[in-house]
């Protein structure tokens, strides 16, 4: 589709609405194409990522647990008397 910058300007949400559905729309002014107007396609979430991290969490995890802040400086207080 061609569209003038002129009717760009006041049509642009349903410019926008069609290049969301994968039309592309060519922006003309003084009879040059100057500009187009295409959709983004969606973002897939990256599972691989995701389960690569939770693979590599679980083969790394030994099951201990650090102390807290509080129970070094309650050991710490015990020490001192």
């Amino acid at each position: 589709m061609t569209a003038t910058l002129e009717k760009t300007q006041s049509d642009l949400a349903k410019l926008v609405s069609l290049a969301q559905r994968g039309e592309e729309i060519m922006i003309t002014s003084e009879g040059r194409v100057v500009a187009r107007l295409t959709g983004v396609p969606p973002v897939k979430p990256s599972t691989g990522r995701q389960a690569r991290l939770a693979r590599l969490r679980e083969e790394t995890a030994t099951g201990k647990t650090s102390p807290t802040t509080e129970d070094i400086l309650d050991d710490l207080r015990s020490e001192r008397g």
